[in-house]
């Protein structure tokens, strides 16, 4: 014997169909637009402006190093300076921020004025391309 759906079943599986197939779309899209914002802002050259207004705002007496070419050169590792020297300026930027300057991700995520999930990805990409060079991977 089978199982037939009545037309009001029928209507709201098409329905629970539509909202699930909407609803997917909806959330990729914006996963797409979080990446393509991710990507411009690593291609946007004026980070270094963020944070030259941050160091320029009474938070070098915080840190003892000025810059992110300091921050590399204070390394004693030569292949970690070698990794960091591969890393995007904004990975880096990123890296020095979090680690040397021991922000939050939320306090980069305003000085660079980006959202912290985007901190937490670029950081996430950083560690590994580091963590690839240092295993020889380049």
């Amino acid at each position: 014997m089978e199982n037939k759906k009545s037309d009001e079943e029928k209507m709201f599986d098409s329905f629970l169909n539509k909202t699930i197939i909407l609803s997917s779309k909806k959330y990729y899209k914006g996963e797409i637009e979080k990446d393509f914002k991710e990507v411009k802002i690593m291609d946007d050259e004026n980070y270094a402006d963020y944070l030259q207004d941050y160091l320029k705002y009474g938070f070098n007496d915080v840190c003892n190093c000025k810059d992110i070419t300091n921050f590399i050169d204070l390394c004693n590792n030569s292949t970690l300076v070698l990794a960091l020297k591969s890393l995007s300026k904004i990975e880096m930027t990123v890296i020095f921020l979090l680690f040397e300057e021991q922000l939050t991700s939320s306090e980069a995520s305003k000085i660079l004025k980006i959202c912290s999930d985007s901190v937490t990805r670029i950081k996430r990409r950083a560690l590994k391309k580091i963590e690839k060079y240092m295993k020889g991977d380049k």
